[in-house]
């Protein structure tokens, strides 16, 4: 069949407008034929049972995550460094180095295509996504390291039976914080005040957390500013879904869910996409986890603990869950938050608190007001805790005011 017989190892499908997503920058879908397999994601247990992840790039591992829960969509994973990106081939940290100051993503992605042709075969997103350099939790993200730790902005966060799957927005690092060099630190942060944005290369690992595969000095500079970090973002197209007349209808991809009417060729699309998960080995023999954990236990045990102690602090970020809670939210016009609170149900009241917590993050004048609209009406006494708590975080004579004549 012609369908499958493809001239080009990287092929552009469609343009996806930023209106379609949560984090509001158009994204590119392309195709991924006959790819080197490279840069991917392989499951394996050890001799033990034990259950590993890895996330590979020319067979080394960048990160490892362990447990069940691996299979488990709605749990969070537990993480450690692996070899990082220092132990990779340099042609192929070459590769990963090309232009992420493009604006316009079909210019980037013609530039980058040598460095997807490290992807196994499938369907990617290539797309820019402003990203927070903390591990969803405030913290400095390079603070991976051998020792396992719990991320929880890993998985989707449920409130209230309401769910938010994820959204790409936060950093894992692919290389070790020994690699940290203070003077190109020092050489980002004079960009930054000189004007300059940060830029990076992600790929995106599972709930609001993607890996960093180019530009950790430049996020730790950004960190050190409290700044975003522009990224060059690949999200990979994890599944599909079927109308009850099993005619495809949906692809997933980096917690979005797109109809698949948004595509000029769904029906190729999803014959691909089958043809490729029927055919890919994603599961590890016992022998080649062995392998690639006995690779890192002999880096693990030359580490230098005052290296990896490094300390930058913590900066005013948001968290994963005022993440979530602001895609919760969605429109946050003044006409949206009139009618909830005319409507006063359930529902309006969940959807009153998810409009105050993003405007909280995107717009805390209009927060401001709102807070105070909440502790002046009666009806909306069940946020009254969040509005004081807001209050609280500023520094005002009016604030000071408002709780002497509560």
């Amino acid at each position: 069949m012609r369908l499958f017989n493809f001239s080009e190892r990287i092929e552009y499908e469609d343009l996806i407008r930023g209106r379609h997503n949560r984090w509001g920058n158009d994204a590119l879908l392309f195709r991924v034929n006959r790819g080197l397999g490279k840069l991917t994601t392989r499951y394996g247990k050890d001799n033990k049972g034990d259950t590993y992840g890895f996330l590979l790039l020319d067979n080394k591992p960048l990160i490892n995550s362990y447990g069940e829960e691996l299979y488990c969509p709605t749990c969070a994973k537990i993480l450690s460094i692996g070899l990082g990106r220092e132990k990779v081939n340099m042609s192929l940290i070459d590769t990963v180095r090309h232009s992420q100051d493009l604006s316009d993503i079909t210019n980037a992605f013609e530039t980058i295509k040598p460095m997807l042709s490290l992807l196994e075969d499938g369907y990617y997103f290539l797309t820019r996504i402003e990203m927070i350099p903390t591990d969803g939790e405030g913290n400095f993200f390079w603070n991976l390291t051998s020792s396992k730790k719990l991320y929880k902005a890993t998985a989707p966060v449920y409130y209230k039976f309401h769910v938010s799957p994820g959204t790409p927005k936060f950093l894992l690092p692919s290389q070790g914080i020994t690699m940290l060099n203070k003077e190109r630190v020092h050489h980002y942060l004079d960009q930054i005040k000189n004007g300059k944005t940060m830029t990076g290369l992600a790929f995106y690992y599972g709930g609001f957390m993607s890996t960093l595969l180019d530009g950790h000095h430049r996020a730790t500079a950004a960190y050190m500013e409290n700044k975003s970090i522009d990224c060059l973002t690949i999200l990979k197209v994890t599944g599909f879904g079927f109308h009850q007349d099993n005619k495809p209808n949906k692809i997933y991809v980096g917690g979005e869910t797109y109809d698949f009417n948004s595509f000029s060729n769904p029906e190729g699309i999803c014959n691909y996409l089958k043809k490729i998960f029927e055919s890919r080995k994603s599961n590890l023999e016992v022998q080649e986890v062995a392998s690639l954990l006995e690779d890192c236990q002999n880096l693990w045990i030359g580490e230098e603990a005052s290296k990896i102690g490094i300390d930058l602090g913590q900066r005013v970020y948001p968290d994963y869950l005022a993440i979530a809670f602001s895609d919760m939210a969605g429109d946050v016009s003044d006409e949206r938050i009139n009618e909830a609170m005319a409507r006063r149900d359930d529902e309006a009241e969940f959807e009153l608190e998810m409009m105050f917590k993003k405007l909280q993050i995107q717009k805390p004048n209009k927060a401001f007001e709102l807070s105070k609209r909440i502790i002046n009406d009666s009806n909306w006494a069940m946020l009254l805790e969040d509005a004081f708590r807001y209050l609280s975080t500023l520094d005002s004579s009016e604030v000071e005011d408002l709780f002497i004549k509560y």
